[in-house]
Parts: C-alpha cells; sequence; structure tokens
C-alpha cells in the first residue's frame, strides 16, 4: 500500500510539474502569444460578448483640444462625433462598406476617401475595441510572430498583423501583462488632412477592466522620427452592447 500511495504521488508531482512548465514556459508560436494574451483581455467569452461599444473621449493635438463620442458595432461599423466648447463640430463614419464624413454645416455628407475609408475601417478592426486577437484570423487577416524586440528595457512579443486588404501593423505584447502596450505603422495620422505618411508608436496604458474586458484608458501618438507627440486620447467613460441602430452609421 506503501508503494502504491508513493506511486500515486510521484504521478501527482509529475502531472502539477508539467502543467506549472506549461503555463510559465515562453511561447514559441504565434498562437500561443494570442492565446496567452486573449486570457489576459478576459478571455475569449467575454471579449466575443461585445457586439457593441460607445466611448466617450477627450482628444488633445498641438493646436486643440476636443471631445468625441466612438460608436462601433459588430460585424465592422463605426462613427465618431466631434465637439469643440460644447458644439457638434464633426462626425465621420464607415458603414461596412464605404466612409462619410459631415463637416459642421448643414445636413449634408461627403463620402470619404477610398484612402480615409480605409483608414476608419482599419481602425474598427484593429483589437481593442471591438475584436478581439483571437478573432482576427478568422476575419480574414493574417498574424505572424516576429523576432522579439526590447524597447525602454521591455522584451516585447512582435506580431506582424496584415489585414486583409493590404495593410501591415506591428503589435507589441508586454509579457510581463500580455496586453498590446504598443503599435506601430507607416501611416498618415489624419489622412485627408496631411497624407503624408510618417512612422508612428500609439503606446497604450492606463488599463481597466470593463465588463470582464481590459480596456486601454489612455494613448498617445508618437511621430517616430521626430519623437514628436502628435496626439493623445483619454477614455472618460464606456458603455458595453449600448442599442446602437444602424442608422446612425449611415446617415448623420
Amino acid at each position: 500500500m506503501n508503494g502504491q500511495r508513493d506511486l500515486m504521488g510521484l504521478v501527482s508531482a509529475v502531472v502539477v510539474a508539467t502543467a506549472l512548465f506549461g503555463c510559465s514556459r515562453s511561447p514559441t508560436t504565434v498562437d500561443e502569444v494570442i492565446e496567452r494574451h486573449t486570457k489576459a483581455m478576459g478571455g475569449r467569452a467575454a471579449i466575443e460578448a461585445i457586439q457593441s461599444i460607445e466611448f466617450n473621449l477627450h482628444i488633445t493635438d498641438p493646436k486643440f483640444e476636443v471631445d468625441g463620442t466612438y460608436f462601433a458595432a459588430r460585424p465592422g461599423k463605426m462613427r465618431i462625433d466631434v465637439n469643440a466648447e460644447g458644439n457638434h463640430v464633426f462626425t465621420e463614419a464607415f458603414d461596412g462598406q464605404k466612409g462619410w464624413q459631415w463637416e459642421g454645416k448643414g445636413t449634408a455628407r461627403k463620402l470619404a476617401t477610398e484612402k480615409a475609408t480605409a483608414a476608419l475601417r482599419h481602425g474598427v478592426e484593429l483589437p481593442g475595441k471591438l475584436f478581439g486577437l483571437h478573432e482576427l484570423k478568422r476575419r480574414g487577416h493574417r498574424i505572424e510572430l516576429d523576432r522579439r524586440q526590447r524597447i525602454d528595457g521591455i522584451n516585447y512579443y512582435v506580431l506582424r498583423l496584415t489585414l486583409n486588404d493590404g495593410y501591415l501593423t506591428t503589435l507589441y505584447v508586454d509579457p510581463k501583462n500580455w496586453l498590446i502596450t504598443r503599435r506601430r505603422d507607416v501611416r498618415p495620422l489624419h489622412v485627408d488632412v496631411d497624407p503624408t505618411p510618417t512612422t508612428i508608436e500609439q503606446r497604450n496604458s492606463d488599463f481597466r477592466t470593463i465588463a470582464g474586458v481590459q480596456f486601454a484608458f489612455a494613448s498617445s501618438e508618437t511621430d517616430l522620427q521626430s519623437g514628436k507627440v502628435l496626439e493623445t486620447a483619454v477614455i472618460r467613460g464606456v458603455k458595453i452592447n449600448p442599442p446602437l441602430v444602424s442608422s446612425i452609421f449611415e446617415k448623420l
């Protein structure tokens, strides 16, 4: 009996050690990194339960400050209304097929340019709003694991994300918390204002749990070539699954 108990104890110790090793070892595949990140974000079920979202934002550029309300809904629509000094001054939206803008006067909308439409679509597809990183492959996008990169003392896991229209961006997963705290790509900040592309780094911070999912409540956009901060945004409120009618993405 003692021998049997010893054998069972040994087997249990091996099982526990194997499980601990599996949890503690460094990921070696893109799927392992995605899975660690997804768990840190709150898990697949919590992320996929978000069908619509509303962010109340305060946006600061070097020349102005505005407030914004950003709406997004599956399967991939968005709208942002911008207010300055209490007045509604701008709206842009993507209805799932095309983008449009309203520039603060009258009721007439104009179609966004092809590049502006693409930028709006990219914004809603990228993880951190509606969709989880784990959902992107089945949405037709490609994710590859690149060589790790050390930035400011953190040895990031680097994911190359290619959206299904060819747009390329790089996501940096912090191994301390498995969250995406940096993103880099070559693009204009606001393509219809200045179409000149530059290498922009977005930094995400102040993560908070809302409805079981982690959201970055602060972000900044920096021109890596000059070191200039191009824009910062702070989330002042989040609503999960607000009842949005589809027409808000189609008309003013």
